[in-house]
């Protein structure tokens, strides 16, 4: 099993993969810690399924968006350009657009870890 900057192949934008690897340790933490609370071997392949099934999705979801944003900004066709600088125009002048996007950046939002909210295990 792979965690951390060492399960994602991801473009280094932004520093997604170290966000993407402290989430996916809090995440793990939080399964090892529940599996150890019932008595359950740590190492079994339930928990871990557990594991990787709850990560799934924000790793799917970072991996197309990083390269998704790799592939516009280093692109210079011009009608693509010209849907990239409609869009940083839209966000520029959107309080809540801006806030959907920091939120995403900053990986508060989704089935976060315990850890990540702050909370104790």
């Amino acid at each position: 099993m792979l965690v951390g900057d060492a399960a994602h192949g991801i473009h280094p934008i932004a520093g997604q993969g170290y966000n993407l690897g402290v989430r996916d340790i809090a995440a793990l933490v939080e399964v090892l810690v529940e599996a150890k609370r019932l008595g359950l071997d740590l190492g079994a392949a339930d928990a871990l399924e557990r594991y990787a099934q709850w990560r799934r999705a924000d790793n799917l979801t970072m991996v197309g968006a990083t390269d998704l944003l790799n592939r516009l900004f280093s692109n210079d066709i011009a009608p693509l350009r010209l849907v990239r600088d409609l869009g940083l125009a839209a966000v520029h002048r959107t309080p809540t657009l801006r806030r959907f996007f920091a939120r995403h950046a900053m990986g508060l939002v989704g089935d976060l870890p315990k850890l990540i909210r702050g909370e104790r295990l």
